[in-house]
């Protein structure tokens, strides 16, 4: 019971932390606990070292981003271990909403001392995630940065993938049905997930709250780029939902059809096209929290 595994993903992001985990390991060490380290080396390694972890283990640390943690996670919904995370992402979504610590001591305190705080897990066409599954614009930038990624990212590494798809999208006629009741038919773009946050500190779903075993969604109504630019500024000033300017609901079966192929992104990776089918899980996974 007092072993805590860490799972580490090397190549997560753009921050070092292999200072971090030997801090760690020595206060867990001074109170008398193991920690056992696995490293990924490689695509589907994250969930499958997660799902290998024993239900006997005390916790599970996450070194790495949003997409080795919802991995991880995936891997454990409804099994008893809890999940803290060390930040080592871009953008590091799921530990700033769930304030985990950045500093080793704090970190190990939390693995020790945290509480368990429930989180609601998404599901879409099979695969889990738990921040907000993207269908439009801003997946066709995450495909289009997937096609040149090689190791570490920044917020730099975004820009031309961003630029070329404001100038090539083609704003596509989506289908949304919530609840087997019809939401949204039209050209736009469309977010349904679990957490507010997104990229860049942008709160897409503002209302969105972790733990009400509800999907969010909102609908862009668009269909040319300066279209796209006002949006954008009304969500960055978080004015998107008051104004009238966007559709937003919530749901517990969420269903995405076109009639023309369009890309999914799931927390910030590539997911595949529609159609698409998303649900929730309720508490499905629990992590630590202060």
């Amino acid at each position: 019971m007092n072993d805590i595994y860490a799972i580490i993903n090397p190549v997560s992001g753009r921050r070092n932390l292999g200072e971090a985990i030997p801090a760690i390991r020595t206060a867990l060490l001074r109170e008398g606990v193991g920690l056992t380290c696995m490293v990924t080396a490689g695509h589907g390694d994250a969930a499958r070292l997660g799902a290998a972890v024993p239900d006997s283990a005390r916790a599970i640390l996450v070194v790495g981003g949003d997409g080795t943690i919802r991995d991880v996670a995936g891997a454990r919904v409804g099994r008893p271990v809890p999940l803290a995370v060390l930040r080592g992402g871009t953008e590091n979504i799921v530990a700033k909403t769930l304030r985990m610590p950045r500093d080793p001591q704090r970190v190990a305190h939390l693995l020790l001392h945290g509480r368990p705080q429930p989180m609601d897990v998404g599901v879409v066409n099979g695969r889990k995630f738990l921040i907000i599954t993207g269908v439009g614009f801003d997946a066709e930038v995450v495909h289009r940065l997937h096609a040149v990624r090689a190791g570490h990212i920044s917020h730099f590494d975004y820009f031309w993938p961003i630029w070329r798809t404001f100038w090539a999208h083609a704003f596509p006629p989506l289908r949304v049905v919530v609840d087997g009741t019809s939401f949204f038919e039209g050209q736009g773009l469309v977010f349904v997930g679990v957490l507010p946050r997104y990229s860049l500190g942008l709160r897409l779903l503002d209302r969105a709250v972790h733990d009400d075993g509800m999907l969010d969604v909102c609908v862009y109504p668009c269909a040319s780029a300066p279209r796209l630019v006002w949006h954008a500024l009304q969500t960055l000033f978080r004015k998107h939902i008051t104004s009238g300017n966007v559709r937003y609901t919530q749901g517990r079966q969420v269903d995405i059809a076109s009639d023309v192929p369009v890309p999914l992104q799931i927390d910030g990776d590539v997911g595949d096209t529609l159609p698409a089918s998303l649900w929730i899980i309720p508490h499905g996974v629990t992590f630590l929290s202060v």
